[in-house]
């Protein structure tokens, strides 16, 4: 078993390998400036990105153990008639030193080896393995000399491999909507990727901007390792974030203006209000709404709440500056959210408890299809079928969509996406069971 292996320097050779792009904590007594100067407008190059391709003897990879299911840098050290490879560990830390490994558990790695003399890098400082900033002052066969910038007693320069150096993420600041950059999705999940572009943080490409077209599902278009054409779609300043786009010209737009919701908090859902459309996304229709005396805020109309029926392309329903009806369905005055609807309220009288028998005895950790089949700003009603067969449907709360902070359902999950998800809770008596699309 390997599961003892994973040691603090272990731990930031995979992370330096995996291209993970926050900065890794530096210890004392070297500390440093975090502000990199010497930037070069460069995306993906130099950042020990992976790549797909063909498998050689000597490739340096990253690969998953059989022992934890674990991935471990290491190296091809041998190929087996049987078509696997045996790989050798950097760091066995007591455990066997290679394994036999299948292509589908091995990631090759990008070694850029073309520094040159007077470029900004970090490296890996030998005495304690962390990355620092420096300047590249030799080039040798296939090594390259460090001078460091803060040497704090150490020596002033190191002699290292190509793996151990790397181009300095590109700054925040650096960014701008509408730069075009080549990156590598470092993750897929049901809503979008994070997409890593060289810089200081992954940058989200939500489905919604991945095509002009819907994307019904995300895993038939992108995969972990892919590299992708992308441009800059919109920042945070206050969060440090940005978004992605793989639409030219997909911005983002203004950053949504804070309104007084308070007038609007408690007026009926039944009743109709003016409102003038005020720019439309994938996802719905921005509104403007104004009661009568004067009070004014935007709201959304969702997608799936701008005509009963399916909606495959919002601008074929309304545009800018046109007038509409709306319903007011929800007011969030703590996020400052107001949800509208141009569907005719009333759904006739109160349903019978949905029968919920077939969901009772369904194992928490059983995965089971659904489809969502509307959403609010509390969660999704997801339409969930049985092993038997049998459907009813379920609320997916927003703190079970996925692992951490939600903001908006709508940014998540839209109506008619199908998804997995598993049974938390069945209530029979009152016809409600709860589901949750995270893992166990």
């Amino acid at each position: 078993m390997r599961a003892a292996r994973a040691s603090p320097l272990l731990t930031l050779l995979v992370l330096s390998f995996l291209s993970v792009s926050f900065v890794v904590p530096r210890l004392p007594p070297r500390p440093i400036s975090s502000q990199l100067s010497g930037f070069r407008d460069l995306s993906r190059r130099a950042r020990g990105g992976e790549e797909s391709g063909s498998l050689a003897v000597g490739d340096t990879v990253s690969a998953l153990c059989p022992d934890d299911d674990q991935w471990y840098p290491g190296a091809i050290d041998k190929i087996n008639d049987d078509g696997t490879f045996s790989v050798k560990w950097d760091d066995p830390d007591g455990g066997p030193e290679t394994h036999d490994v299948g292509a589908d558990g091995i990631k090759k790695i990008v070694i850029f080896k073309d520094y040159k003399v007077g470029e900004r890098v970090e490296a890996v400082f030998p005495d304690d393995g962390y990355w620092y900033p420096g300047e590249v002052t030799k080039v040798g066969d296939g090594t390259f000399t460090v001078k460091w910038d803060d040497p704090d007693g150490g020596p002033e320069e190191s002699e290292l491999e190509a793996k151990d150096v790397k181009y300095p993420p590109i700054p925040y600041g650096k960014l701008e909507v509408g730069q075009k950059y080549t990156g590598t999705v470092a993750s897929v999940l049901d809503f979008g990727a994070f997409v890593d572009i060289g810089a200081e943080g992954q940058g989200l490409l939500h489905i919604s901007r991945i095509s002009q077209e819907r994307v019904e599902n995300i895993y038939d278009v992108l995969s972990e390792g892919q590299q992708v054409d992308v441009w800059i779609s919109g920042k945070r300043e206050d969060e440090g974030k940005f978004g992605l786009t793989m639409v030219e010209g997909l911005t983002d737009g203004p950053r949504r203006k804070i309104d007084d919701l308070t007038p609007f908090a408690d007026l009926s859902s039944d009743e109709w209000y003016k409102g003038v459309v005020a720019r439309t996304a994938p996802f719905g229709a921005f509104v403007t709404v104004t009661l009568d005396d004067g009070a004014s805020a935007d709201g959304l109309v969702h997608v799936s709440k701008i005509k009963d029926g399916f909606v495959d392309n919002v601008d074929d329903e309304v545009s800018v500056g046109q007038e509409v009806k709306v319903r007011i369905e929800s007011v969030d005055l703590d996020s400052n959210r107001m949800s509208l609807s141009m569907r005719e309220g009333g759904f006739g009288a109160p349903r019978a408890p949905a029968d919920l028998s077939a969901f009772e005895n369904v194992e928490p950790d059983t995965w089971l299809k659904g489809k969502v089949a509307r959403i609010a700003p509390f969660g999704a009603f997801v339409t969930v079928t049985a092993p038997d067969g049998s459907s009813a449907d379920g609320l997916v709360h927003i703190t079970q969509i996925r692992d951490g902070f939600v903001e908006s359902v709508e940014d998540e999950l839209s109506a008619g996406q199908e998804v997995e998800v598993r049974v938390e809770s069945v209530d029979a008596d009152a016809g409600k069971m709860g589901l949750s699309m995270k893992s166990p």
